[in-house]
């Protein structure tokens, strides 16, 4: 896996720039006998001994750019101390590396007469740093999926919640006017109208508090306004970064802030939407049966768990959150082995609990409650 993970990360493969690594994934799956599917720079191949159920192992070959601090070249992997240096190493080429010694492990025995109880599909995707032609993209050509698990650095930490993402822009409009001859009484300003609504955005209601995530918050990333300094601003525009939660629609959300707010709202983005899988869920109990020890949590930040949102799906894998986007990136070699013998287990615990007869009265009492 070490081996693996260095000629990984030493293939420069920035969003939009994955062909190389994806070519070099492809090359070495065909060479173990499983047929690659591909669509740009997204790979996936399947194996199983039963059509159902299908399980979903997916990751991101995409790394951010590399940011100023690093001590060495971020894309010479280096091995020291027990660790792994390299952009891309802890996010999420490590989880990829795993992805792939569990699902090659599973099929060895699988050949070797271990039964699996059904299909495993293995999609290594692209452009998941920027939400672009990635796993969304592609996701109708994997065929049925009945669960997922989206590999990202959680120290082994399974997500069974994240946050979705609501862009709201606002437009306060006022009347230009010279400042000398209008008095702050009579000037319709617009910088600020949209301050006074943007103040008045710590009395709104963003709804109960999620167990898993906390309650929905916003903040303000952009303003815009005026034209010249002496002359009083006819237009301000701001937009609203919302990290939404489980819950709530975006449309019901953006619907109880406009009533709110007096500034012309318009939803810029509303496809990341929040999303969540039950506890009674089958992979968040082959989770918590392959990891006992470990109770599912929320995750504030995006994912491609976010096109998985129609099909029970948990966030988790080896290395730490914390770690990426950083200088010197890292993730250790224990936390690789602990990652392929936890993917490996989550496996077979979820094709051995899918494949059990569920019972109808206590099937209801889940949907029910």
């Amino acid at each position: 896996m070490i081996d693996r993970l260095e000629r990984y990360v030493a293939m420069r493969s920035l969003s939009r720039e994955e062909k190389a690594l994806a070519d070099l994934i492809q090359n070495e799956i065909v060479v173990t006998g499983l047929k690659v599917d591909r669509a740009g720079n997204n790979i996936w191949f399947e194996f199983g001994d039963a059509p159902r159920p299908r399980l979903l192992l997916n990751s991101h070959l995409d790394t951010v750019p590399a940011s100023e601090g690093w001590t060495s070249d971020p894309w010479t992997p280096r091995e020291k101390d027990g660790r792994v240096v390299g952009l891309g190493a802890n996010d999420a080429k490590g989880c990829v590396v795993t992805m792939i010694e569990a699902a090659l492990g599973v099929r060895r025995r699988m050949k070797s007469g271990q039964p699996m109880g059904g299909t495993l599909v293995v999609a290594l995707t692209a452009e998941e740093e920027i939400s672009g032609a990635g796993l969304g993209t592609v996701r109708d050509q994997l065929g049925a999926i009945d669960a997922a698990i989206v590999g990202e650095p959680t120290g082994l930490v399974p997500m069974a919640a994240q946050r979705g993402l609501l862009i709201v822009r606002g437009v306060a409009r006022g009347r230009s006017a010279h400042p000398a001859h209008t008095p702050p009484s009579a000037a319709e300003n617009a910088i600020q109208k949209a301050a006074n609504d943007l103040l008045r955005l710590s009395e709104f209601d963003w709804g109960r508090e999620h167990p898993l995530l906390g309650r929905c918050h916003a903040h303000v990333t952009q303003i815009t306004g005026g034209v010249a300094r002496n002359v009083i601003p006819d237009h301000c525009e701001f937009f609203l970064d919302i990290r939404t939660t489980p819950g709530e629609t975006h449309a019901a959300l953006f619907e109880r802030l406009s009533r709110f707010l007096d500034c012309e709202l318009a939803m810029h983005s509303d496809r990341l939407v929040p999303v969540e899988t039950p506890k009674s869920q089958p992979i968040v109990r082959a989770v918590l049966k392959a990891l006992p020890a470990v109770e599912p949590a929320g995750s504030p930040a995006m994912s491609d768990m976010v096109f998985l949102a129609d099909v029970p799906c948990v966030k988790i894998g080896p290395g730490d959150p914390h770690r990426s986007h950083t200088p010197n990136e890292y993730i250790t070699v224990d936390e690789l082995t602990a990652g392929a013998a936890a993917y490996e287990r989550i496996i077979q615990a979820y094709f051995d609990i899918a494949r059990q007869p569920v019972d109808a009265k206590a099937s209801q009492e889940r949907i029910d409650a």
